[in-house]
């Protein structure tokens, strides 16, 4: 009855080794997914762009009136003829192609990034993605 109760313990102190040395291993692993400074020295012009963009929106974010109760502004008042107008209208136009091209290079980034980090991400977001599709081929049709 000793030796089976010896060899019970043993197997238990052996499982016991096995688990904590996973455990240390995943410890291992989600510190260095979530050590941001690691990843910042491995691709700093990634992150430096994320913070250039990041910081680009939320300065543009603050500066536009929102809402019908905006004030008017000089540029409102304006005749749409005058030359400052249509100048001013083209910069805002290239300004917003710009911004948007910003905004989805930043996200691309941010994606890959994600996907390479973090296992299974690159799935979920497919299936997020793929929920907010709209593909009218896959509609029924009325007759």
């Amino acid at each position: 009855m000793d030796r089976a109760t010896d060899r019970i313990e043993q197997q238990i102190d052996r499982e016991r080794e096995v688990l904590r040395s996973n455990l240390e291993e995943l410890e291992d692993r989600v510190r260095s997914v979530v050590d941001w400074r690691r990843h910042f020295r491995s691709n700093p012009a990634l992150w430096i762009g994320c913070a250039f963009g990041g910081g680009l929106l939320l300065a543009l974010g603050g500066s536009r009136p929102v809402g019908p109760r905006r004030v008017a502004l000089r540029e409102d008042i304006e005749r749409p003829g005058d030359y400052s107008y249509h100048r001013r209208r083209e910069i805002s136009r290239a300004w917003r192609a710009i911004e948007s091209t910003l905004i989805g290079v930043a996200a691309a980034k941010l994606k890959d990034t994600l996907a390479q980090v973090l296992p299974g991400f690159r799935e979920q977001l497919a299936r997020r993605e793929g929920a907010f599709v709209h593909d009218p081929a896959t509609e029924p049709t009325e007759h």
